[in-house]
């Protein structure tokens, strides 16, 4: 572990026997409650989709801003509720000081064409307007239930790399069974700012084709919305990512 630059030690005669807020080399943060530490990122490049999908969760429909806060810092840091709400409150607003900054910075919106995770290469879908009826659709239904089905979201974007020249490559073919294994693997894996930059590019060039009130209204039979979904597909714009 790095030598910290500044330590704030704290006491707490409950639950939080005693805490200690670490700060080092790069603004590394760690929260330490009873010996054990916890991150607090302090970049959205620290912090997993996993990690958001659970604040975004835990956070929703709470109005008490007490149970808010313990709820942000126990899915940032993932230190135990219970702990949490026996430190002081000038502990609590340590963390979540620091937690507010990361907050008002900006996550990125660049895309990354190519991500590795344990030694396997997901390439971003590299020609979008060639996306079938069944994965534009299932897409379109994920993008529906926003942070939530993230993962999904980024599973039917990225498929592993099946061939690749140079910068250009081909992808898997869509799965529904293969999509949702690799959901899991993302959820864990992948940043706010791997997911940020992808769903940034895709919406950009396709806002104007995912419009699902429109697809799913009930005014219209199945085969019409079947046929606006394939015309709304047809006029999608190719991504930048090209194929072999």
């Amino acid at each position: 572990m790095a030598t910290p630059l500044q330590t704030k030690t704290i006491f707490n005669q409950k639950l939080c026997k005693y805490t200690q807020i670490l700060i080092f080399i790069f603004y590394n943060m760690d929260l330490v409650i009873n010996n054990t530490n916890y991150s607090i990122p302090t970049s959205w490049s620290q912090v997993s989709l996993g990690k958001y999908m659970d604040f975004m969760l835990s956070v929703d429909g709470v109005e008490d801003e007490l149970e808010k806060t313990i709820a942000t810092i126990s899915a940032f840091t993932n230190a135990p509720k219970k702990l949490l709400q026996g430190c002081k409150k000038s502990d609590i607003d340590a963390v979540m000081e620091q937690l507010a900054k990361l907050m008002d910075n900006e996550a990125n919106k660049d895309l990354n064409l190519i991500i590795t995770i344990d030694g396997i290469d997901y390439g971003f879908h590299p020609n979008l307007h060639e996306l079938k009826l069944k994965e534009f659709v299932d897409l379109d239904n994920k993008l529906g239930d926003g942070w939530s089905a993230m993962d999904s979201v980024m599973a039917i974007l990225y498929r592993p790399i099946t061939e690749q020249k140079g910068d250009k490559y081909k992808v898997e073919d869509y799965d529904f069974r293969s999509a949702k294994k690799r959901a899991k693997i993302f959820k864990d894996n992948l940043s706010v700012d791997t997911v940020n930059g992808a769903a940034s590019f895709f919406l950009t060039i396709a806002t104007d084709y995912i419009a699902t009130t429109q697809v799913y209204s009930k005014n219209l039979s199945r085969r019409e919305r079947r046929k606006l979904l394939r015309q709304k597909k047809n006029n999608l714009t190719k991504s930048t990512a090209g194929t072999v």
